[in-house]
């Protein structure tokens, strides 16, 4: 009997927004695909481009992400951070590799935000929401 072998990916989008704030949170899992990419893209922009005068944060949750499958998916993901550098004032990153702490750091660098790596969840979450 043949195996069937599921290789579970993607990006989980929630947007939460109130009178002053827009909470965006992105979890993902798995190696990314272009096709990934195509589906919350534009929800977290339809949400960007709603916010105008509120304060955006983002939580990217990347406990569970194994990198890209294929590089047109590595590139979808270096033009959002660059079209979106400075559309967030907070930014969370959690996850359990060093390239990634590197990665926000560099980002930070180079954004308006205040970028934040943590290893764990809640103190993320506390740290953007204060």
């Amino acid at each position: 009997m043949a195996t069937i072998k599921v290789e579970e990916h993607g990006v989980a989008v929630a947007v939460k927004r109130t009178k002053k704030d827009l909470f965006i949170e992105l979890t993902v899992a798995g190696k990314l695909t272009h096709d990934d990419y195509m589906v919350f893209i534009p929800v977290v922009e339809k949400a960007l481009k709603e916010a105008k005068g509120l304060k955006v944060n983002l939580l990217i949750d990347m406990t569970a992400f194994k990198g890209w499958k294929e590089l047109k998916a590595m590139v979808d993901d270096a033009k959002f951070g660059i079209k979106h550098l400075n559309d967030f004032d907070r930014i969370a990153a959690v996850g359990n590799k060093k390239w990634e702490e590197v990665a926000m750091k560099a980002w930070g660098a180079v954004s308006k935000a205040k970028v934040k790596f943590f290893k764990n969840r809640e103190k993320a979450l506390a740290w953007l929401l204060k």
